[in-house]
């Protein structure tokens, strides 16, 4: 590759380069340096790597952050006559390679040899097949619910990319569905779904710590869909999206003067149990609190809200969720969640509104 691909540079530029492609992993985080003070690689080190196999720590490191799809694409964009050479090289690993496939084929053998590095073998063809027929039914009997679970991007610790691709105007799922935990059965609540590259790396990796955390990632996710099925059937005065258009309209000249001491918040949240949200609803009500109520009061004379519904509402849905054991955190961002579904604002202002309602006392009971 470096003969074809490298226009003049040495092998440690070169790796650099390559590297900078298939991984998303920076330099600093390679962890391969004995000495923790030396960030990066020696040009010596990376030089060794032609003579021997990556390192199983290095490998490690990126495996889960591969981007074959770049170095395809830088590959595919090369002049023919290079892709062409660079295929004739290679035809005696693989005579299949050819110009126009080049660069996916490398791509392809790339990730095997991380992967191999990393520590992780291939299924043999026998178990690949019993695992693709069990993966596509999993896939047609859970899929839905599970890409719905996952809020269409892969919740791998990571990788978040997106379980849907576009082509066109066509927009197509694009997932798999795995187990958890390897040594469980097919239930639910051991299926997840992740984008291909990610499930075919975990395929093959037995690390119990990352299946520890994929097991943390899944639990997130399962209670936060039950919190959003819990939501579903509660109503939301649709008027709130104007509610949220006049807050969005605020100029720093409108609150000058109209903050609040939000004496009341800490009556509801403790700054000693829940200081990252009683930091934010503490922010929110003293800036924005009597403006917002201005809003509401305002609206409501003019018929574009019910208040009072409003009001009724909000305290419903907390009370539904505190009946469910949820969390004072839990609760505020599955409010804000709802309200964002019905507005479709931005969360910071769905946020300013429960805070309100937490101040005006229909989210959150006092601490007792």
């Amino acid at each position: 590759m470096k003969n074809r691909l490298g226009d003049g540079d040495d092998v440690p530029y070169f790796f650099r380069e390559l590297m900078a492609m298939i991984t998303t992993v920076t330099e600093e985080e390679w962890g391969t340096s004995k000495d923790p003070s030396a960030k990066k690689l020696s040009d010596n080190t990376i030089r060794s790597y032609t003579k021997r196999t990556l390192p199983k720590k290095l490998s490690q490191a990126i495996v889960y952050r591969l981007t074959p799809e770049v170095i395809t694409e830088r590959i595919d964009k090369r002049p023919y006559d290079t892709r062409k050479i660079l295929a004739e090289d290679l035809q005696v690993y693989d005579s299949a390679i050819n110009a126009d496939n080049v660069g996916q084929k490398i791509s392809d053998y790339l990730v095997e040899i991380i992967q191999k590095s990393a520590g992780m073998l291939p299924l043999d063809s026998l178990k690949q097949q019993q695992q693709e027929q069990r993966e596509l039914h999993l896939k047609s009997q859970y899929g839905d619910y599970l890409l719905q679970e996952a809020s269409g991007y892969c919740p791998f610790p990571g990788c978040g990319k997106q379980l849907h691709v576009y082509v066109g105007a066509k927009v197509s799922p694009l997932f798999s569905v795995s187990k958890v935990d390897k040594a469980k059965g097919d239930e639910i609540d051991n299926l997840i779904a992740l984008c291909p590259r990610c499930y075919s790396t975990y395929l093959m990796d037995d690390n119990k710590k990352l299946c520890k955390e994929l097991k943390a990632a899944k639990n997130t996710l399962a209670v936060h869909h039950r919190s959003v099925q819990l939501l579903d059937d509660m109503a939301l005065e649709k008027g709130i999206i104007g509610v949220i258009g006049k807050i969005k309209d605020l100029k720093q000249q409108d609150i000058i003067g109209a903050s609040l001491d939000p004496k009341e918040i800490k009556q509801k949240l403790d700054p000693n149990a829940d200081m990252a949200i009683y930091g934010v609803v503490n922010y929110y009500v003293s800036t924005y609190f009597l403006k917002v109520k201005e809003i509401m009061i305002n609206l409501d004379k003019r018929g574009v809200i019910d208040y009072e519904d409003i009001q009724d509402q909000m305290k419903a849905i907390y009370r539904k969720l505190k009946k469910a054991n949820k969390s004072r955190i839990e609760i505020f961002y599955e409010i804000v969640e709802k309200i964002h579904k019905v507005s479709l604002q931005e969360d910071i202002y769905c946020q300013i509104v429960v805070s309100y309602f937490i101040q005006s006392c229909e989210v959150f009971d006092a601490i007792t």
